[in-house]
């Protein structure tokens, strides 16, 4: 047998254990999804849905297999068979036990980047599915998910393999019935989106006691991925990278330069704190010894922008509304404030609201509901400079309003 279809089975006597382990969910959570996801695939008449290697996006783009399974740590490549009824079906690099693998025991072995040879082995062990309607995840982008992969981001040649194989196979993309049944969080889901808020504030202190003038970016840099992996963060969670001198940083990156702090810089970031897979965000501004005129004019149209949003996370209100409370002006027009905002989960959730860039009539008019979870993250223009400073944090829909996820003070942060 070749490497990619050799479904080598883990040891039977094998047994998840708590004490080789990673955050993980309870059976009841499982069951609670696996329903989900069963009853929307009823509707949608798909018998089988699958799931191939996707990595992109720092490992973003595996959401939809770590929804059902929490298998992919560290962007281990899985393939997920799920069938409407029966049992549920895993590969990853090594056959069983894994650290988050308490849900199932069903986990095989199979080749990296393989996902159609793999699937298609499983097709033909169940061969009621060659002429059934099939569903893969990662294949489009929806508003509510992938929604940074317009050109959806499954391998092309593996969705090749299997309709070759099963030319009477309707196949369709998952990402419908996987977007809405991740749209609404479950307590548990919230509170582990909480921990990733938790730890992503850590990492933030890391900042704050090394970033100074004189010390290198990537000293920074390796204090935050220290304090992340410390606090029991799930990897590679992405930084969002701005610095520069104030007014004038360069752009935004996912990675320090070679850069020395100096007088006068300022560092934007974005920090991911992940826990069991699930990505909660903050933003933040800091500066070097002193801040320009006017940058803490904009630091405050953040926070106006991110309390007036954070107001209206009620059930019911649409995108295009938290999209225009969040614009306000300041310094007879100099200053202006936008929402970045998005989805919070596993991945790349939607929908995706980038500050100054119009809406479209689907987002728009796109109305939210009680649990879901965000990132908002207004940032400021100062004459039209993008980047001026930004200020966010990780929320969640409540019945009255929206729930911070998190408990940093609102502050321009000042290094010295």
């Amino acid at each position: 047998m070749t490497a990619s279809s050799q479904d080598l089975q883990g040891k039977p006597d094998e047994k998840w254990d708590p004490a080789w382990s990673n955050a993980v969910f309870s059976l009841a959570e499982r069951d609670r999804r696996w329903a989900k996801v069963r009853a929307l695939m009823k509707r949608e008449g798909i018998d089988l849905l699958v799931c191939m290697p996707c990595t992109n996006s720092h490992d973003r783009g595996a959401a939809d297999a770590r929804y059902l399974t929490q298998l992919g740590e560290n962007s281990d490549e899985s393939s997920v068979a799920f069938p409407i009824e029966g049992e549920v079906r895993a590969w990853h690099s090594r056959p069983g036990v894994w650290p988050s693998s308490n849900w199932f025991s069903d986990i095989r072995s199979a080749g990296r980047g393989t996902g159609g040879a793999t699937i298609s082995s499983y097709i033909n062990e169940f061969p009621q599915y060659k002429k059934s309607r099939i569903a893969i995840a990662g294949l489009t982008s929806t508003p509510m998910t992938h929604c940074r992969a317009a050109e959806g981001e499954i391998n092309w040649q593996s969705v090749e393999m299997l309709k070759a194989n099963f030319p009477q196979a309707e196949f369709v993309s998952a990402s419908t019935v996987l977007g809405e049944a991740r749209w609404v969080k479950s307590d548990e889901e919230i509170a582990f989106l909480r921990k990733g808020v938790e730890i992503a504030e850590l990492t933030l202190d890391a900042i704050r006691e090394t970033a100074r003038e004189g010390v290198p970016e990537r000293e920074v840099f390796a204090e935050m991925m220290y304090v992340n992996a410390k606090a029991g963060g799930s990897f590679t969670p992405m930084f969002g990278w701005i610095t520069g001198p104030q007014g004038r940083p360069y752009h935004r990156l996912e990675q320090p330069s070679f850069r020395t702090f100096a007088d006068k810089d300022m560092l934007s970031v974005e920090i991911e704190g992940r826990w069991g897979g699930y990505i909660a965000q903050i933003d933040q501004s800091a500066v070097i010894n002193t801040p320009i005129d006017g940058l803490t004019d904009a630091m405050k149209l953040a926070y106006e922008a991110y309390d007036r949003t954070l107001e209206l996370l009620k059930p019911g209100t649409t995108m295009g509304e938290l999209a225009d409370t969040a614009v306000l002006t300041a310094l007879g027009g100099r200053l202006r404030a936008g929402l970045g905002f998005h989805g919070r989960g596993t991945g790349d959730d939607g929908p995706l609201l980038i500050a100054g860039v119009p809406l479209k009539p689907e987002i728009r008019n796109l109305a939210i509901v009680e649990n879901c979870c965000f990132a908002v993250k207004p940032s400021v223009f100062f004459d039209g400079i993008a980047e001026y400073c930004r200020w966010g944090d990780s929320a969640v829909v409540g019945k009255n309003g929206g729930v911070r996820l998190g408990t940093r003070p609102q502050e321009l942060i000042v290094l010295k």
